[in-house]
C-alpha cells in the first residue's frame, strides 16, 4: 500500500523512508518543515483492515455477503477506536512509546481501513544491540524500565500480550519504553489467519496452551526477553554458544519449555539478576512475581544506573587540612597581624555579599493547594475521573505575590485547565477527562515548578452482570450492574453494543436479542469498564407430526356425541379431544 496518497499526513507530515514492515504493519519515519526551515521527525505505522484482499475472499467464501464483509471489518473498527483511547491514556509515560495521533481512511473499494498512527521516533532494541551489545547492568535497567510501564498498565488492568525486543525501543537518553501497546490488539481482531512469527518465543505457557491467564504472562515475557540478552542471545534450553544451532534446536527449546522443563541459569550476570529473571520466567503462574512492583523493587535494588549522579566521595584526603603550628619558627607579631585583618576582611565581604544574596531577586516558589480542602499538593495530585480541582497558587518571595500565574496541561487528553492565567486571590480550575497521567506546568515570570497529576477511576470494578449472556431472539434482560467501592454505587452507567444487529441495549440497561450471533456487551461507569459476551440463538421449533385418520363408521350427522376414529398405520384408538398434544 501506498500510504504517500495521503500525504500532507496529520495536515503536515510528510514520509522520508520505509523503516520496516510485516505482520504488525508497515513503519515509515515521516517528517515536517516549520516555517523557519527546522526538520522535525516522528515515526509513523499504517495498519490495514483488512490486511490482504484475501481475506474478502475467504469471507465470502464462507457464506457472507459483500455488504456483510463490509459491515464486519466496520465493525473491527469500532473496536479499533477504543484501543486508541487506551493509547491516549498511556501518553505521557517515559516508560512507554509516545502515541501522539491517529488518521482513518476507508479503502477505494469501500470495504476495510487504512489506520495511520503517528508515535514518537525510538531507535528499536533488536537494532540498537547489534551495535551496542548490552551489558548485565544494562540489562536489569531494561528490566526496569519496562517493568515501570507495566506497573502504570496494572492500574488500568491492560495486558500487552506481546512483549518481545521487536516491541522495545531505547530513546536518546537511554531509557527503555515499551511499544504498540494496544497495537497488537488491533491487528488480532482486523486481520484473518494471522502470523506472529517469533511471537511464541516469549510466550507464556498458559498463553500457548490456551488456558486463563493474568498479567503474570507480560512478567514472563520481560523475564524471556532479559534471559536472551543475558545468554548470549539464545532462549533457554538451546545448545549454549558457541555451539553451532540446527534447524530444529530452537524448535525443540521451545516444546521442552512449554512442557516444563526447568530453565538453567543465563550465562551472564549476577546471582541476584539470575534470581529474578528465572522467577519472572517461572513456568507455574504461582511461582513468579505477582504484580510488575513486586519485580520492579527487586530490579532497583541492583540497577546500576550510568546516568545518575555518584553519591558518595571519599573523604580522606584532600578534603580538609588542620594548619599545623610550625613550632621551629614562631610568627612575627605583625605578621600575625596583618593575617587577622585580613581574615576580617574577607569575612565582612562574605557577610555582605550574603546578604545582598539573600534578597530576592526573582520569583523562587509557586505554593499550590487543593483551594476546597486546604491541602498542600507537594509535587503530584490525585483526581477521579470527570471531578474537578481546585488550584490555589501562592507566589513567594511576598515581593511578587501579585504576579499572574500561568497553568499549562502537559496532555490535554487527561486534564484540562478552564482558567489559563490566575491572579493573585484567583483560583484554576483543572478537569480530569481521562484516566492516566499527565503533568502541570506552573509559571509566574521566569520561574516554573510542575506537579504530576494522576487520574484515577472513581469504580474499581463492575459486577452483577454475567461474562456470558445467553438469550433467544426476542429475549430482553434487564441489567443491573453493582459498582464498588459503595460511595460510587450511584455513578452513571453507559452500555454499549459491539453489534447492534445481533443485541441493543438502552441507556437504562435494558439487553434486547435481536438476531442470531454474538457480540461483545461493554458497561462503563466511573473510569472502570466491563465486558461481557453476549450470545443470541434463534428459538427452537417443534412441528406436530400430521396424522391421517380413517373413520371407523360413518357418523350421523344428527349425533351431537363424536365417535372414536382409528389412526392410520395405528392399532390404538384416540379421542379427537386429545388434538391439542399433538
Amino acid at each position: 500500500m501506498d500510504c504517500r496518497k495521503y500525504e500532507p499526513l496529520f495536515g503536515s507530515w510528510y514520509i522520508t523512508e520505509e523503516l520496516g514492515s510485516g505482520a504488525e504493519g508497515s513503519l515509515y519515519r515521516i517528517c515536517r518543515t516549520d516555517a523557519l526551515g527546522h526538520k522535525y521527525y516522528s515515526a509513523l505505522k499504517v495498519v490495514s483492515v483488512p490486511e490482504k484482499e484475501s481475506e474478502i475472499a475467504s469471507l465470502m467464501a464462507g457464506g457472507m455477503s459483500l455488504d456483510e464483509v463490509a459491515g464486519y471489518f466496520d465493525s473491527v473498527l469500532e473496536n479499533t477506536t477504543q484501543e486508541f483511547e487506551l493509547l491516549a491514556k498511556l501518553k505521557g509515560n517515559s516508560n512507554i512509546v509516545s502515541y501522539e495521533d491517529h488518521e482513518i481512511f476507508m479503502h477505494d473499494n469501500g470495504i476495510g481501513w487504512d489506520i495511520l498512527i503517528r508515535l514518537e521516533e525510538l531507535t528499536p532494541l533488536v537494532r540498537y544491540s547489534i551495535d551496542n551489545p548490552l551489558t548485565a547492568d544494562e540489562v536489569a535497567r531494561m528490566g526496569r524500565d519496562i517493568c515501570r510501564g507495566l506497573a502504570l498498565c496494572r492500574r488500568y488492568g491492560i495486558v500487552h500480550r506481546d512483549i518481545k525486543p521487536d516491541n522495545i525501543f531505547i530513546s536518546p537518553s537511554g531509557s527503555y519504553k515499551l511499544g504498540d501497546f494496544g497495537i497488537a490488539r488491533i491487528i488480532e481482531k482486523s486481520t484473518i489467519g494471522l502470523s506472529r512469527k517469533g511471537t511464541y518465543e516469549y510466550m507464556a505457557p498458559e498463553v500457548y496452551w490456551g488456558r486463563d491467564y493474568g498479567a503474570s504472562v507480560d512478567l514472563y515475557s520481560l523475564g524471556m526477553v532479559m534471559y536472551r540478552y543475558l545468554n548470549d542471545g539464545r532462549m533457554p534450553l538451546m545448545p549454549p554458544s558457541p555451539e553451532v544451532l540446527h534447524a530444529d534446536d530452537r524448535e525443540t527449546a521451545f516444546v521442552r519449555r512449554m512442557s516444563g522443563n526447568e530453565i538453567p541459569e543465563p550465562r551472564c550476570g549476577s546471582d541476584e539478576l539470575k534470581r529474578i529473571v528465572l522467577k519472572a520466567c517461572a513456568y507455574e503462574r504461582a511461582d513468579r512475581y505477582r504484580d510488575a512492583e513486586e519485580m520492579l523493587r527487586e530490579l532497583e535494588k541492583i540497577v546500576k544506573d550510568p546516568y545518575e549522579e555518584l553519591s558518595e566521595v571519599s573523604g580522606e584526603a584532600g578534603i580538609a587540612t588542620e594548619e599545623k603550628e610550625d613550632r621551629n619558627e614562631p610568627a612575627a607579631a605583625g605578621k600575625r597581624g596583618w593575617k587577622i585583618f585580613g581574615i576580617l576582611a574577607l569575612l565582612c565581604a562574605l557577610i555582605g555579599f550574603g546578604i545582598w544574596y539573600a534578597i530576592p531577586k526573582e520569583v523562587e516558589d509557586i505554593g499550590v493547594a487543593d483551594a476546597v480542602s486546604g491541602a498542600q499538593i507537594d509535587g503530584a495530585a490525585e483526581v477521579y475521573i470527570g471531578d474537578d480541582l481546585t488550584l490555589a497558587c501562592t507566589v513567594t518571595p511576598d515581593r511578587f505575590k501579585d504576579e499572574p500565574v500561568t497553568l499549562i496541561s502537559g496532555n490535554e487528553n487527561v486534564i484540562t485547565v478552564e482558567k489559563k492565567e490566575i491572579m493573585a486571590g484567583e483560583n484554576g480550575v483543572l478537569h480530569a477527562l481521562a484516566l492516566g497521567d499527565a503533568s502541570l506546568t506552573m509559571t509566574a515570570k521566569e520561574y516554573s515548578e510542575e506537579i504530576s497529576v494522576s487520574v484515577v477511576p472513581k469504580v474499581t470494578s463492575i459486577g452483577g452482570i454475567d461474562e456470558k449472556i445467553s438469550l433467544t431472539t426476542g429475549d430482553t434482560q434487564t441489567l443491573k450492574p453493582a459498582l464498588a467501592p459503595d460511595k460510587f454505587k450511584d455513578e452513571p452507567v453507559t452500555y454499549k453494543s459491539g453489534d447492534k444487529k445481533v443485541a441493543t441495549v438502552s441507556k437504562d440497561g435494558l439487553l434486547t436479542a435481536v438476531a442470531a450471533g454474538e457480540t461483545t456487551l461493554t458497561v462503563t461507569s466511573g473510569g472502570c469498564t466491563f465486558k461481557a459476551s453476549v450470545s443470541v440463538s434463534d428459538p427452537i421449533v417443534y412441528y406436530a407430526p400430521t396424522t391421517t385418520y380413517k373413520s371407523s363408521k360413518k357418523t350421523s350427522s344428527k349425533s351431537t356425541k363424536k365417535k372414536t376414529s382409528s389412526s392410520k398405520g395405528s392399532k390404538g384408538y384416540f379421542d379427537s379431544s386429545d388434538d391439542e398434544h399433538f
